[in-house]
């Protein structure tokens, strides 16, 4: 059974961060860019430094600082979405997605930069789980070549192509929302066809309990206060 009546699919895009099938397209905080040149500025210094040395020491502490602070700060920018998706509905549905073959590529930079991976796979199904709100993942295949309107197969499509076109019922809008819309009627479809464990009493669909439990301990305490996603 689901938790409530409201639905909501979310893509992870190129483009944008995540897309939802109410048409939000929400672009993540280029949170690498804005330190990269200090970044670059550090590690030119390291290389001219004697290794192991009181210097090459200081600066390697304040490289780390900087990737901590990166780490951290788009660690609270993922709860504060996950929250903001929460909020939106009652029931949330992704895509099964391996995330270590989807980050090789032209889009590697761009998710490692963003930890696409770990905030549809760990941050989000917890803030779900949390919220008691309901988590299921869909099979990826075929998502941006099925028409989320009347379900036609529209064939695929290179990356660079960015909006959906449907020959057969004339349906026109970008890529992403159309594929967030497919992944929420599959999501749909699962929930009428199966009969699903309640999220607030028992394992989240798609995690096991041993994982479900070992992402409670860790995650238990970085639950940011704010729950509305800026950008």
């Amino acid at each position: 059974m689901t938790v409530g009546k409201t639905c909501l699919g979310i893509d992870a895009g190129i483009e944008s961060f995540v897309a939802t099938s109410r048409g939000d397209l929400i672009k993540a905080p280029r949170f690498l860019l804005k330190v990269q040149s200090k970044l670059k500025l550090l590690q030119r210094r390291l290389k001219h430094q004697v290794k192991g040395s009181n210097n090459w020491l200081k600066l390697q502490e304040k490289i780390a600082r900087l990737h901590e602070k990166v780490s951290n700060t788009r660690r609270d920018w993922h709860f504060k979405l996950a929250h903001y998706l929460c909020d939106l509905a009652d029931n949330i549905f992704v895509e099964d997605i391996n995330f270590v073959s989807w980050s090789r590529g032209i889009v590697r930079k761009q998710s490692l930069d963003s930890g696409i991976g770990s905030f549809i796979n760990e941050i989000l199904p917890f803030v779900v789980w949390k919220r008691g709100k309901y988590y299921l993942k869909v099979d990826k295949n075929g998502t941006s070549q099925e028409c989320p309107n009347c379900g036609a197969i529209t064939g695929k499509k290179a990356l660079s192509e960015r909006v959906h076109r449907c020959d057969s019922c004339g349906h026109i809008e970008p890529r992403d929302t159309a594929s967030a819309k497919v992944i929420e009627n599959r999501g749909k479809n699962a929930v009428g066809l199966t009969v699903l464990e309640n999220a607030r009493g028992g394992d989240l669909t798609g995690i096991d309990r041993l994982n479900q439990v070992d992402l409670v301990k860790s995650l238990r305490t970085e639950n940011p206060p704010l729950h509305r996603a800026s950008g």
